[in-house]
């Protein structure tokens, strides 16, 4: 069916549209300050994003009144629900106490000793703002402790928006070349060609492959840089025996082994992805779940990887350039830590893990259900209380693999669901949505039955 046919069948974004005639019109207004009308790319989508004005446990309000029901979650930081009571008292304390000052403030401090006694693979941590910031350190870190200037990344894994990272993110097969021996290929335009000669690309769960190019590379590499589960292609699991043979192998080469845990950090369990999967990398990334809505991330690992932060004393003034800078004017901000640390302590200490992926079993596995009882070619894969819907009935074990789901179809079944006020996450396929503390059992059944609903509106048109 050709484009100008699909549109003539059915307008997958009519309801939507029909509902939010203010942010379309607001969104005319933001394009006038900034390109696509939004803060970030991730959040525009056609025909128009609309704009939110209020969030409550499991509900967002846009400014024309519509309620979603949200399974987006801003993209992982909220777990315990939108304005979580004991969260936002800790935050309206720490504004009355103290604001930015730019110097240690004990709350950070707490936070970071928090982080510390929860992760396994952490000894000593750092704080930034973003999951981006918290790889580039962490890259940096790793690359001044070996000496070495290259990173190993997966191809199809996103870690974080900087230079370094942008690498093999997505790109064309011709462009990618050989599936068991990739290219390096940047994500979008205005990086060095220089930075891309530093990554090199390896396919995630193929062992034979993985360690033919880190042995290839292993003089010249730093760390191997890896989330735990590639929630950046969607949802795809590791196969078993992967990640044992991952840290076997960069332990014997010398490579340093990131986790990037800023998805998964704190939202797979108290001690993460990788007390989950019973493995200790040499350093590790948060974010996301750590903040509890609010901006916070950070780094960590061996005590003797992290000393490489540290600056030499004065007297050995001729080895200044012999430690990896780090610092951010925001680092550990106050309010952030406050959030965080009440957030972790929640975590920590009550029944979060338990409601959220029971929550998530029935949500991912109802909707495969209910694609099933429809007949649309569905995939649901999941992980706890994450997962995503590939528009596709193959297998999915490897990132190529992926590319055999139907990224329109899925965009236009998203606009159906969020026309009928359930967000599951965002119209990109290679994105992936969550379940909170606040979900209810009566909430997943809301959403299954609009998910049904939707999956019928897309099913004849491809």
């Amino acid at each position: 069916m050709s484009l100008g046919d699909k549109e003539q069948e059915r307008d997958h974004a009519e309801r939507l549209r029909d509902r939010t005639g203010k942010s379309k019109q607001f969104f005319e207004r933001a394009s006038e300050v900034t390109p696509l009308g939004v803060e970030s790319n991730v959040r525009a989508f056609d025909p128009y994003p609309f704009y939110v004005e209020e969030a409550d446990g499991s509900y967002l309000y846009d400014m024309d009144g519509n309620e979603y029901l949200d399974f987006l979650l801003a993209l992982g930081p909220i777990i315990l629900g939108h304005g979580h009571p004991e969260v936002k008292e800790a935050v309206k304390e720490q504004v009355d106490t103290c604001d930015l000052t730019a110097t240690p403030q004990p709350i950070a401090v707490e936070f970071m000793e928090k982080v510390a006694e929860m992760t396994p693979s952490i000894e000593r941590v750092r704080l930034a703002n973003s999951g981006s910031e918290a790889t580039m350190h962490a890259m940096r870190v790793a690359r001044s402790y070996t000496g070495n200037d290259k990173i190993a990344k997966p191809e199809g894994g996103y870690a974080g928006a900087h230079d370094y990272a942008l690498q093999s993110v997505y790109a064309s097969e011709e462009a990618l070349g050989p599936a068991d021996e990739p290219n390096t290929v940047s994500y979008g335009t205005g990086i060095p060609d220089a930075v891309s000669e530093t990554v090199v690309a390896f396919p995630f769960n193929d062992e034979e492959a993985t360690e033919k190019i880190l042995r290839e590379h292993a003089d010249d590499l730093a760390a191997v840089i890896i989330e735990p589960v590639m929630f950046s292609c969607g949802c795809l699991k590791p196969e078993d025996g992967y990640h044992e043979f991952l840290r076997e192998l960069t332990e014997e080469l010398g490579i340093v082994l990131i986790w990037d845990e800023v998805m998964t950090g704190f939202r797979l369990g108290p001690q993460s992805a990788q007390g989950r999967f019973g493995i200790t990398p040499d350093m590790t990334t948060f974010a996301k779940a750590a903040g509890g809505g609010y901006q916070m991330a950070g780094f960590g690992g061996k005590a003797e990887i992290m000393e490489e932060i540290v600056p030499p004393r004065k007297e050995e003034a001729s080895k200044w350039n012999s430690s990896a800078f780090h610092g951010g004017t925001y680092n550990g901000h106050p309010v952030s830590a406050a959030a965080g640390l009440k957030t972790l302590e929640i975590l920590d200490e009550r029944d979060v893990y338990d409601h959220i992926e029971e929550m998530g079993d029935r949500l991912f596995g109802g909707l495969q259900e209910v694609a099933d009882d429809v007949g649309i070619d569905a995939n649901v894969q999941h992980v706890g209380s994450m997962g995503q819907v590939y528009m596709t009935d193959a297998e999915i074990r490897r990132y190529r693999d992926s590319w055999k789901a139907n990224e329109d179809q899925f965009a236009d079944w998203w606009l159906e669901a969020a026309g009928r006020g359930v967000l599951f996450g965002n119209p990109m396929q290679g994105e992936r949505f969550f379940t909170t503390y606040t979900h209810t059992d009566e909430q997943i059944d809301r959403a299954l039955e609009v998910a049904e609903d939707a999956f019928r509106a897309v099913d004849h048109d491809y």
